[in-house]
């Protein structure tokens, strides 16, 4: 199914056919008979959002936003037969009990002054007229959410106003109208408004970016901005042989300084992406990035428990040097010297335990890392080096896991031994994520050939695992063709998740 053209609410870009509706507020259309819905209108300064909510009958009596943002919210009502009746707050929650019929709920969301206050990527900030802040913030919601239960909206926005998000557009193609799964509502994807500029892209077939470029004294160009990222990509679609979703958000904001500075990437319902590019980054400085690619490669994990954070970063600290030595981005050299300089950082020390309880910024990143490399030696040497981690990567993804689901780790684990044919991931967890690891991992270097001397790595062709080696990171033959969008479960949105938020 093609992604429609209006998803994305961009008044002042008809090109992409993107229209923000003008008149009274109407509730969304279509959705199931369990769905939340929501009409929100934007002002012309980003100061406030306008909403108004239609709950079904079954609905629990608290409403509530994320935690941190209730005191942006402000004037709740619900309309009775008589008319308009405020709603009181108890505590956290506002309390209307006329829900449990169904209920027609309107109110007003402090955007900027929330953005000014929160200062936060994950909750609200702002970036000059631009204001970034999930829906989780100013989407008004029962406290629970039944099972079948989705929340739909649409964003109308004045002419000079663009919206942007990654979460899912409407099943049935609404204009500017967005729909996930009810359970995913507390994490929702990253979302904008403002004079945003938006450029949309077919990175690979069925597979496209909204690029949302916030205004700033950037020395790369629009076009080289787009091209970057429509180029990360594809870099990483080569890897999995696929691309993970068929629409993402990217949202890129200035930054100080000449180098791409910081990535976040939120899923649940969706996916997007913020990056802080350093307005005085030039081409070179784009090419040789590695935020981007780490937050592409983030698409492919489905989103775990806190306690397994560890597996989302290590899988994208060591998948994106060997997905830009695979693309010649990046040499072979570079990626090994990586390696070998970074995973020491992740190995324990005396008071650490395993990798689901020692959280810390070493343990998780590097150590993780340290567990991909080792399933990865692992399944290449029980396939006499016919399949790889990308091959377990591809299983998840087949089995419809990706940024926009949550998963069990378990069921994790278990989907990527069975794409693999044997029990791998499984049985390092049992040695690395619940106790304290120990890897000597100057041998194991030393096996797969990588000699370090001073600040440069060369290569030894002879050692045991040099075959496993260059396998993992060969340059693709430059003529292979470019990997389309995923297919699984329902094209442009998957399957509805049977897993509940973290």
């Amino acid at each position: 199914m093609r992604v429609p053209a209006a998803c994305v609410a961009v008044a002042a870009m008809i090109e992409i056919g993107c229209v923000a509706h003008a008149g009274s507020a109407v509730a969304p259309v279509g959705g199931s008979e369990m769905s939340w819905r929501y009409d929100v209108v934007a002002d012309e300064r980003v100061r406030e959002l306008r909403i108004e909510a239609w709950l079904p009958r079954g609905s629990l009596a608290d409403l509530v936003v994320r935690h941190g943002a209730e005191r942006f919210v402000d004037d709740v009502q619900v309309q009775r037969a008589d008319g308009w009746r405020d709603v009181p707050r108890r505590g956290d929650a506002l309390h209307a009990p006329e829900c449990a019929r169904g209920c027609h709920i309107r109110y007003r969301f402090a955007l900027r002054q929330a953005a000014q206050a929160l200062n936060n990527t994950d909750m609200a900030i702002a970036w000059g007229d631009v204001v970034e802040a999930s829906p989780s913030l100013w989407l008004l919601h029962p406290a629970l959410a039944p099972a079948a239960a989705r929340y739909r909206f649409r964003v109308r926005a004045p002419r000079g106003v663009s919206f942007a998000t990654g979460i899912f557009c409407a099943e049935d193609g609404v204009p500017d109208t967005y729909e996930a799964d009810a359970s995913n509502i507390s994490v929702a994807p990253y979302a904008a408004f403002g004079p945003l500029r938006v450029r949309r892209v077919e990175a690979v077939t069925g597979a496209t970016l909204d690029v949302a470029i916030v205004p700033g004294n950037y020395q790369a160009t629009d076009d080289s901005l787009v091209d970057w990222v429509a180029k990360g990509a594809r870099t990483m679609a080569r890897f999995l042989g696929c691309f993970p979703l068929e629409r993402v958000m990217v949202l890129l904001v200035p930054a100080k300084g000449d180098q791409v500075r910081h990535g976040e990437t939120m899923g649940d319902g969706g996916a997007s992406m913020v990056i802080e590019v350093g307005e005085k980054a030039d081409a070179v400085a784009l090419a040789e990035d590695w935020v981007l690619p780490h937050e592409m490669a983030h698409l492919a994990v489905p989103s775990l428990s806190r306690k397994h954070h560890w597996l989302e970063e290590g899988i994208a600290v060591y998948v994106q040097p060997i997905a830009r030595a695979r693309a010649g981005d990046l040499a072979p050299e570079q990626v090994w010297r990586e390696f070998s300089e970074g995973m020491p950082r992740g190995v324990p020390v005396r008071s650490d335990l395993g990798l689901d309880d020692t959280p810390d910024w070493a343990r998780t990143y590097w150590g993780g890392a340290t567990f991909c490399l080792v399933a990865d030696l692992e399944i290449r040497k029980r396939t006499a080096n016919r399949l790889g981690l990308e091959d377990a990567l591809r299983g998840v993804l087949a089995s419809g896991g990706s940024i926009a689901r949550i998963w069990r780790f378990d069921r994790l684990l278990d989907t990527a031994d069975a794409s693999i044919g044997t029990s791998v991931f499984r049985s390092i967890d049992d040695e690395m994520g619940r106790v304290p690891w120990t890897i000597d991992l100057p041998r194991l270097f030393r096996d797969l050939g990588v000699v370090k001397v001073g600040d440069a790595v060369s290569f030894v062709e002879d050692a045991p695992l040099a075959a496993i080696r260059r396998s993992i990171t060969e340059p693709l033959p430059s003529d292979a063709p470019m990997p389309a969008v995923c297919r699984y479960g329902a094209p442009g949105r998957l399957a509805k998740t049977d897993e509940r938020p973290r």
